[in-house]
Parts: C-alpha cells; structure tokens; sequence
C-alpha cells in the first residue's frame, strides 16, 4: 500500500519528461489494479497546478481528462488538515508536503511514493518509508539534490 505524491504524479502523466518512464508504471501498476496506490485530493490540485502553471500544458481540458482518470482508478483519500498544517509550520516544509505525510500516517499507509527531499525528510521522522523511483542519475540531470 503506498501514497504518490504530486512529483510523480505530475511526472506520469507528462508525456515526454525525463522522469516519465520512471513514474508512470507505478501509475498503471495502481490503476490496473496490480499495486494498492493512493492519492490525496491535495496531491491532484498540486499535480493540476504544476501541469497547467509550471509545465503549462494545454487545453486545461487535457488535463482534467488524466486526473479523471486518477480519481476514478486509484484510491483518493481525505487529507488530514489540522495535523498537516501543524506539521508544515513545525518542520518549516511545503504544506502540501505536510499534508502528504501526515495523511499517509494517519491512514496508516506505509509508503510514500515521492522524490522531494521534503518528504523524505519527513517521512524518516514519522515513519513512513520513502520510495523515490527517479533514478539518481535522472534526478542529478532534473536539478535535484
């Protein structure tokens, strides 16, 4: 059972980024139902957010096409607020982290699915395990610590 985060997800479903090959099969692997995959209702607004504003992918229609398909085929669950702002603050990390952490814990998944030095950080810290699936050498090339 693991939780995906918004890097991944936004990673799956771009169709031509250096990391695609690497995050879309735990996708399909959720989808297909080969894999129990999670995903916050935060982690697709920010997945929707990073498409449309930072990757700018167009028609805003393309977009909501994939994320349908997200939330009729994985699992969507309810994001821990309260805990996950507190956490943010606390630990000076991106809400949307904070929120991802906490959700997983409080559900009791036991893996997060990510590659944000953010999350690994929490996640060491409140137990979840951390899954990168980006290749450190595609992660160097991307810009990431």
């Amino acid at each position: 059972m693991r939780i995906v985060d918004a890097d991944i997800l936004s990673y799956a479903l771009l169709e031509d980024h250096i990391a695609t090959p690497y995050a879309e099969p735990i996708i399909l692997r959720g989808l297909r139902g080969e894999l129990e995959l999670n995903v916050a209702g935060t982690t697709m607004l920010e997945t929707y957010n990073t498409l449309y504003w930072y990757y700018r992918v167009r028609p805003r229609r393309r977009i909501l096409e994939k994320l349908e398909v997200i939330a009729e085929g994985l699992n969507v669950v309810n994001v821990q607020v309260d805990l996950g702002v507190r956490i943010a603050r606390e630990e000076n990390v991106p809400l949307g982290d904070g929120l991802l952490v906490t959700t997983a814990v409080e559900h009791g998944i036991p893996v997060i699915v990510s590659n944000d030095r953010h999350v690994r950080r929490l996640a060491e810290k409140y137990g979840p395990i951390f899954e990168d699936p980006i290749p450190e050498s595609v992660r160097r090339s991307m810009g990431a610590p």
